[in-house]
């Protein structure tokens, strides 16, 4: 009886952290949260809830942490909604834009995380990936751990199924685990594309730049190179960072 009610005690507890959502813990530019008929302006501190839209404008950035401390940041022109999966993992979806996600370890204090977009659902339990997407098709990138992916029409199935050879196309009718420096793209007929990259010349990218930085940063560098930058200083944490668009 007491260990029911303890695991009763500790499910509800877990509902109460996923429906309190995360808070923004960095800005830079302009972007508005949608909360119903409310618009607010994206600041650092700012408390969001289940339901929440996220837009960022153009040359602006924003960054949310989750009670588990799992990172998520959004790239310009980028439209989140936040959402949750089951009791308590979290799990938003893309509408269009770039995020990237620095998730929490299962066993090590994370939840469990997911992002959907219009055409793909990749789950995980702690690794470091980056997501693009529009109406028309979807792409995640592995930078560290394992990301099990499928498109919305096999979401029933959470379990990945054996490496698939790639590049190549087929019609996605289980969930594939990626691999760091792999990534997929999915389409809206189902079909898809695997291929690899290097995430060290990655790094010529801004995005995948400015986002390495922010994870060493933080204390959770997946790039060797970016644990060299340094820690920032209490002004940083507080969101008062250099423009990355003005570097």
């Amino acid at each position: 009886m007491v260990s029911r009610a303890l695991v009763s005690v500790l499910t509800l507890a877990l509902f109460a952290i996923a429906q309190e959502g995360p808070k923004v813990s960095y800005v830079v530019g302009t972007g508005v949260l949608l909360r119903g008929k409310q618009k607010i302006s994206l600041g650092v501190s700012l408390q969001c809830k289940v339901g929440d839209t996220l837009v960022t404008s153009k040359a602006s950035r924003a960054e949310l942490r989750y009670p588990d401390n799992t990172l998520v940041r959004l790239e310009e022109n980028t439209r989140l909604v936040l959402a949750i999966r089951g009791k308590a993992s979290p799990e938003p979806a893309l509408q269009a834009g770039k995020i990237w996600a620095n998730v929490k370890r299962v066993g090590q204090g994370g939840t469990g995380f997911g992002v959907r977009t219009p055409t793909a659902v990749a789950a995980v339990r702690g690794t470091v990936f980056g997501v693009g997407a529009n109406d028309s098709t979807s792409k995640v990138r592995l930078y560290e751990g394992g990301v099990d992916v499928g498109s919305t029409r096999a979401d029933s199935a959470l379990r990945a199924k054996a490496e698939v050879s790639g590049p190549r196309e087929v019609s996605l009718a289980d969930w594939v685990r990626l691999l760091r420096g792999e990534e997929v793209t999915f389409r809206r007929d189902g079909t898809w594309s695997r291929a690899k990259f290097d995430p060290k010349a990655d790094m010529a990218d801004p995005w995948v730049k400015w986002n390495s930085q922010r994870d060493s940063a933080a204390g959770r560098p997946w790039d060797k190179d970016s644990a060299s930058v340094a820690r920032p200083s209490k002004s940083d944490s507080a969101g008062a960072e250099r423009d990355p668009f003005k570097e």
